[in-house]
């Protein structure tokens, strides 16, 4: 968390969770500046079930996509390598009921497509 730095729009901050809603989750910046980042700006399997992605207390990297007047309220969105958001879209389908098994498989399946596809 940033202590005593003037936040700007277009700035990456690493802040802590402070809430977590349907609509969004809380991210205290400063002391003095907090900001939502609201549902829509959530991976779609994060925003199906934010309370397995995101804990109260958790630091998170953010952007300040903008600041409301006044400067102590900001809207945010995570920021993420793309790396980053691969991992979330494969990580949710990782269950023991089966996704797990056709994951381990996956790498051999494909490989056999291409040889098949040389033919």
């Amino acid at each position: 968390m940033v202590m005593n730095r003037k936040l700007q729009e277009g700035d990456v901050i690493e802040g802590q969770i402070t809430g977590i809603q349907p609509y969004g989750i809380f991210v205290k910046l400063t002391h003095n500046c907090s900001g939502l980042v609201h549902a829509t700006e959530l991976d779609r399997f994060e925003n199906a079930n934010t309370n397995r992605f995101f804990k109260v207390g958790q630091p998170l990297k953010v952007k300040i996509l903008k600041i409301k007047p006044g400067g102590e309220k900001a809207i945010l969105r995570i920021n993420r390598t793309a790396k980053e958001r691969q991992k979330i879209g494969a990580s949710n389908f990782e269950t023991t009921s089966g996704f797990v098994a056709l994951k381990k498989q996956m790498a051999t399946w494909v490989a056999i497509a291409k040889e098949n596809a040389d033919l």
